[in-house]
Formats: structure tokens, sequence, C-alpha cells
């Protein structure tokens, strides 16, 4: 454990002079910017305009999970091409210390958005956001992308920037349809559709509606949790055979 820790304490260090902490800052401000200004202007229902953010930011995710997955990459890459991790003794570990820090940025930046649209949103309406609202949109919206960093983080070393951030606006572009009628029956099946439509859920959830396709998110559910150990496995295996090469 201690070993993990200085894995982790390195790569904060790394990582500080990086641009892993502003893009973490910078799309939850501009993304709640842009929401609040939509929701200013938009003559929907003030329920619509949650479930407009919650829908936006889900359809993001892909795509700045693959943009934070290629920096930390690119750091590693620029460095004797991934010579510092792979004379590290303890690989896994070290890759659970890169995952970790996406992790948790990810879960603060997704928060970040919550808070900054929710608590200007409830100004602007009239309407108080429980506390709830927050907790449960951002575990909802990062817990259902948690397996992606695992696949983007592969996809950067192995393949580099062009094909990791391709997959991402892919995967973004995805989870727009999968929002869709197009994704009916298939949702629950691919991973870049689950957060939008666990995201409706939620709502559904907080604001006491009738949830829809009860039994298409609890194969949602069952299948998301299956994917992100199976993704967080996959990365640590995969990294333990990793020779340092990539194809750009």
């Amino acid at each position: 454990m201690s070993e993990y820790y200085r894995y982790l304490k390195s790569d904060i260090y790394k990582l500080r002079h990086s641009w892993l902490l502003g893009i973490h800052l910078l799309f939850p401000v501009f993304g709640a910017a842009l929401m609040l200004l939509y929701s200013h202007l938009s003559s929907v229902s003030e329920l619509n305009k949650l479930a407009a953010f919650a829908q936006i930011t889900a359809i993001a995710y892909p795509f700045v999970i693959s943009v934070v997955c290629q920096i930390v990459a690119e750091q590693e890459l620029q460095a004797g091409h991934s010579q510092n991790i792979l004379t590290l003794p303890s690989r896994d570990k070290a890759i659970f210390s890169k995952l970790s820090i996406l992790f948790l940025a990810g879960l603060f930046s997704t928060a970040l958005c919550a808070v900054l649209f929710g608590v200007p949103f409830s100004y602007m309406t009239g309407i108080e956001l429980p506390v709830r609202f927050f907790v449960i949109i951002s575990i909802v919206l990062w817990g259902s992308n948690v397996m992606l960093y695992g696949l983007h983080l592969i996809l950067a070393f192995r393949f580099g920037r062009n094909l990791c951030i391709s997959i991402g606006v892919v995967g973004s572009l995805l989870s727009a349809l999968l929002q869709t009628g197009l994704g009916t029956g298939l949702w629950y099946m691919i991973p870049y559709g689950l957060g939008v439509r666990f995201a409706e859920s939620a709502l559904a959830y907080l604001f006491n509606l009738q949830p829809v396709g009860i039994f298409e998110n609890r194969i949602g559910i069952i299948f998301c949790t299956v994917v992100t150990f199976a993704a967080i496995g996959l990365a640590e295996f995969w990294f333990s055979r990793y020779s340092g090469t990539s194809s750009e």
C-alpha cells in the first residue's frame, strides 16, 4: 500500500504541470454557464431544463474522458516512450494510481458542474434543489462512465491522441443517439448509452415521477457494474504487458 501511495504522490506532482486540472475546471465552468444561459432563454419547464443539463453533461462525458486520458498518456509517452512506467517494480499499482487520479478528478469535476449549475438555477427559478439532487446526479453521471477511463487509457497509450479522442467524439455522438428512440432496447448494453439514460431515471426518482424502463434500468445497472470492473481489470492486465510502443 505504501508503494501505491508513493506512485500516487508522484503522479499528482507530475500532473500538476499538465492541463489535467485545467480541463477538469474549465469544462464544468463553461458547461454550467452554457446551460444556465439556455435555462434563462428557454421557455420549457424547469424539469425539462434540469433534464437538458443532465443529458448534455452525460453526452459530453465520453469526449472529456478521452481528452484527460490522452493527457495522462502523453505525459508518460513524452518521458522516453513510457520508460518511467516500464521500469517501475509494480506496474499494476502505478496504473491504478493514474486511474485513481482520473476517477477522483472526474467525480470532483462532475460535482462542481452540478453545483455551478444547480445553485444559480435555484435562484433563477425559485425552485430549491435538495442536496440529494447534487449528490445523486453527480454519482450517477460519474459512475456510469467510470468504465470508459480504463478503455480510453488503453487507447491513448496504444494508439495515441488521434484515435483516442476520435473514439471519444464518436462516443459522445453515440450517447446522443442512444438517448432518442433509436436507443430503445439497445442502450443498456452499450457503454456510451448508460450515462444519459441513467441521468433521466435519476431525475424521475428525485422528483417522484414514474420511471421509464425499470427492467432496462436494472439490466443496465448490472451491465454497468460488470463492465466497470472488467474495464479496470483489463487496464491492469494490458499495462502489465505493455511494451511502451504506440502506433501514433
